[in-house]
Formats: structure tokens, C-alpha cells, sequence
């Protein structure tokens, strides 16, 4: 299975924890993008890049189409944020529990229980420069970095051909505007609640694969501007831990 992933979302990212076992939007509204849905997104925008610190809890399902297994769904990622350029990433999932820390200077990946690491030197001066640099060596993006990433806006519709407001809907108790968009070889819809303009379901269809399976993220548990500890994002392995080399993925 071969698709453009970095024109699109890249549902790799899920081999961030398999590893270790363009065009911009313009100043203008593109042809195809309802201004309505360019407000949205911008006013969603607004709201995440004034938090300083963030962190959510990222639920997510996989078509079995996706070829990535079973087993990456086993646990929520704890998602920790701190601007310009620092990430931790949990995933509690026992036998299999995953960790990713970065900050800024070193990339960090652990299976605590496993007991080995990858430890690699990558600068990067913000969230979707990490996200660059990931692909171009190792070939996977951090979770949902284009919602996390200082211009959310335009890396949200990076590529995007078409996007426009279905309606509203409701994620659990929640009403929400519906945001869809479209691109070659994959469409995506972004749930953003009216109360908050906060992002509570992403899911994003690959069209461009047999079946159109696709990857399914419920948000929770958004805190903006959250006390943090800066030992996260350097954290390291227990001394015990083997390091491995991390290879690219693709």
C-alpha cells in the first residue's frame, strides 16, 4: 500500500510506536474552500495557539485495512504540548506501554517495558518543524501535530482542494460543527465543538486505498495553559534499557 502521506495526514504516525518494537494555504480563500470553513478552522486556530502549554487525551481506532495491527489501539495517547517546540507523548498499554519525549535538541523513544530506546539528536524550532524533520529521517509524524502546530490553519488545509461546514453533529454530549475537507487520495471530516471551538473527533479517509479504510480520533480532556513539568519533554530510559537504532519506516 503506497499513498501520498505527506500531502496528507499521514496515518504513519501509528508507526511511531511500530518503529521501536504543497501548497500552503494562501492569504486568500482557495478556489474551493467556503469562507465559512476558513473561519472555522482560523477561529480553532485562535483558540489553541494562545495556549502557551496544552494537553488531551487522543483515543483512536484503525481500519484493519490500514495493515498496522491491532495492538497500537491497546491504550489512549497522553499528549503533553509546550511552545514553540517540545512534545511528550504517552501511550499506556502495558507489555507494550510507548513513550515519546522531545525537547527541541533530542528525540527520545522508549518501551519501558520492553526495555529499549531510540535516542536521536533532531533540532526543530517548532511543532511542525519537528513534524518535518520526523518524516524526513524516520518516516512518521507525531500525533496530530497539524492541530498542535503553531500556524494550525495552514497545516490543517495543507493541500486541501475543497473544504466546507456539513452541519452540526454531536461527539457524546457535545454539539459540534462538522468540518470537511477534501484532497487527492484522502478526505477528512474535524468535529469542533460550538461551546469551545475546541476539536473533539478527527477522522481522516483514505480514498486513494482499496476500501477507503480510515483512521478514526476521538479528542478528550483538552487543558490549555496547564502547569507542566520540564523534565518531560528530556526525559530518558531507566539505565537498564537497550539503546536501538531507529530506522526509517518507509
Amino acid at each position: 500500500m503506497k499513498t501520498n502521506l505527506r500531502a496528507g495526514r499521514r496515518f504513519i504516525l501509528t508507526s511511531l510506536w511500530a518503529v521501536m518494537t504543497g501548497l500552503a494555504l494562501q492569504s486568500g480563500v482557495k478556489a474551493g474552500i467556503e469562507p465559512a470553513a476558513k473561519a472555522l478552522v482560523e477561529s480553532v486556530a485562535a483558540k489553541l495557539q494562545s495556549a502557551k502549554t496544552l494537553r488531551l487525551t487522543a483515543k483512536h481506532t484503525l481500519d484493519p485495512a490500514l495493515g498496522v495491527g491491532s495492538r497500537l489501539e491497546k491504550g489512549p495517547l497522553q499528549i503533553t504540548v509546550k511552545r514553540p517546540n517540545q512534545i511528550h507523548v504517552l501511550q499506556t498499554a502495558g507489555v507494550e506501554t510507548r513513550e515519546l519525549a522531545y525537547d527541541g535538541q533530542t528525540l527520545c523513544v522508549i518501551h519501558p517495558e520492553l526495555k529499549h530506546h531510540a535516542l536521536e539528536p533532531l533540532k526543530a524550532g517548532t511543532i511542525e518543524q519537528f513534524a518535518d524533520r520526523m518524516d524526513e529521517r524516520f518516516g512518521f509524524r507525531p500525533p496530530v501535530a497539524e492541530l498542535l502546530s503553531e500556524d494550525m490553519a495552514s497545516q490543517l488545509l495543507l493541500n486541501v482542494t475543497s473544504a466546507r461546514i456539513l452541519g452540526t453533529e454531536r461527539v457524546g454530549w457535545t454539539r459540534c460543527q462538522r468540518l470537511h475537507f477534501e484532497q487527492p487520495g484522502m478526505s477528512g471530516d474535524l468535529w469542533i465543538s460550538e461551546k469551545d471551538k475546541l476539536p473533539l473527533r478527527y477522522r481522516l479517509t483514505f480514498t486513494g486505498v482499496t476500501g477507503s479504510p480510515a483512521w478514526d480520533i476521538r479528542l478528550s480532556k483538552w487543558e490549555l495553559n496547564p502547569a507542566i513539568d520540564d523534565r518531560l519533554f528530556s526525559k530518558r530510559p531507566a539505565a537498564d534499557s537497550a539503546k536501538l537504532q531507529m530506522l526509517k519506516s518507509r
